[in-house]
């Protein structure tokens, strides 16, 4: 039985004001496509079907027409809400599609629902917290539960997982190995940094099955084992992700550890160009989603303007010679104390990467000078 993993379509998203509908509608096509070609059985969305808890109306559509063309090619959906998405907006009509071996499962009530096909059990549990389990147990117990880490123990505890079968889990969290978290990209919308380890799970966890289906992290990554891995979105969704291979995961029961990824094309690229002005608008005019790094020293008047004349979908641009070879920003250190005069210099060199000249410095003098005249 082959079987596509897949995860965090984020449908309905935005990057500063540019639309992916289209290539989310593309990207969907292409996987529609792969599932037709590869007869695939079963296919698996562990959590954030959309961008928003209340999505547009044609990211609503986009998600109805989806499953619609799936449920025609006679293939089982599996699907669990992730943190972006809405339970109840998700779960609408969950009962009537699960007579169409579409399960969608948006909650958790003490035990994980399972799907049997042949000889494999799927377990599918939504993106969950801590405080989602204090319904489910005394206060004492509760008290017990400190991270996300228990709490995964707890419910795993209450499951019986007959090892005979092939047993595959649908998930949608942080999972960890060794203290080591998941590689993050900017798309995400939540800090490892700041979540700490609070809401990662031992991988550990998670020996007793054969496959773990994870949603939540945007770049695809394997944790520990081949068998355990982030499907990453089907789509670029910030510049950090320029170098990212999207792909989906197929995975064949007969040899469950003989994992596939298989490379997804979008409908356009993601670039950074990076440059001086003049080198950037000699380059070849692209319909990619660009982000512009300047290495002008010297200020150029509405660049923006004639970038987007050459390359249509640019986005961002910024000046980078305020940044360090590394790309981190150089901000000199600001007194207190400090008067107008000096929080202005330490403005100017953040801004272009160099201290005022004398003539500038002169020209900024007599500025303040006027104003403090007219005060």
């Amino acid at each position: 039985m082959k079987i596509l993993h897949t995860s965090d379509l984020h449908l309905g998203k935005n990057l500063s004001e540019e639309s992916f509908y289209e290539d989310q509608k593309y990207i969907l096509d292409e996987i529609l496509n792969i599932v037709k070609e590869r007869a695939i059985k079963v296919v698996m969305i562990p959590g954030d079907i959309y961008d928003k808890s209340i999505p547009s109306s044609e990211a609503s559509m986009m998600f109805d027409k989806f499953l619609t063309n799936l449920s025609k090619m006679n293939v089982t959906i599996l699907i669990t809400s992730g943190n972006h998405d809405s339970n109840e907006r998700l779960s609408f009509g969950s009962k009537i599609f699960h007579e169409l071996n579409i399960h969608i499962v948006t909650s958790y009530e003490g035990q994980m629902e399972k799907i049997s096909m042949d000889d494999v059990n799927f377990y599918l549990l939504p993106f969950l917290k801590p405080f989602h389990l204090k319904h489910l147990m005394e206060e004492k117990e509760y008290e017990k539960i400190k991270n996300s880490n228990d709490m995964m123990k707890w419910i795993l505890n209450r499951e019986k997982i007959d090892k005979s079968k092939k047993n595959i889990l649908l998930a949608h969290q942080f999972v960890m190995w060794n203290g080591k978290l998941p590689e993050q990209c900017d798309s995400e919308s939540i800090s490892i940094n700041n979540v700490g380890t609070l809401d990662a799970i031992d991988v550990n966890l998670l020996d007793d099955f054969d496959y773990v289906a994870l949603g939540h992290i945007h770049r695809p990554q394997k944790i520990k084992r081949e068998t355990v891995r982030y499907s990453g979105t089907p789509l670029r969704y910030s510049f950090s992700e320029v170098n990212d291979k999207k792909s989906v995961v197929i995975l064949d029961t007969d040899d469950i550890k003989n994992i596939e990824l298989l490379e997804l094309k979008p409908l356009r690229n993601m670039q950074v160009l990076r440059g001086t002005f003049e080198e950037i608008m000699n380059q070849k005019p692209s319909d990619d989603i660009i982000k512009v790094e300047l290495e002008d020293e010297n200020t150029i008047l509405s660049p923006m303007e004639e970038i987007k004349q050459r390359f249509k979908n640019a986005i961002s641009l910024v000046f980078v010679n305020k940044y360090d070879s590394n790309g981190a920003f150089q901000s000199k250190e600001r007194k207190e104390d400090a008067s107008p005069y000096e929080l202005f210099h330490s403005f100017f060199a953040e801004q272009n990467g160099r201290d005022m000249t004398q003539e500038e410095d002169e020209y900024i003098k007599s500025v303040m000078e006027s104003l403090k005249e007219d005060e």
